[in-house]
């Protein structure tokens, strides 16, 4: 039973490796092509998508959040 927890675990981490390695490959390819103002959006879009500091990064519409 201890054997199959610690593989899950190892299956689950390796998961979340790959998807977040495949983020900031995109990430990576967007920032080579785009302007100035593209690149802040899609900063704060890989800190939402990676659980980033900032909490929420956008609203549904695309606009920024409210200042405190």
């Amino acid at each position: 039973m201890l054997s199959v927890a610690c593989v899950t675990a190892a299956v689950l981490g390796v998961a979340k490796v790959v998807r977040d390695w495949l983020i900031l490959r995109q990430v990576r390819a967007a920032m080579e092509t785009c302007t100035p103002q593209d690149r802040v959006r899609i900063g704060l879009r890989l800190a939402g998508a990676l659980h980033g500091i900032g909490g929420q990064a956008e609203q549904p519409d695309g606009t920024a959040p409210p200042a405190p």
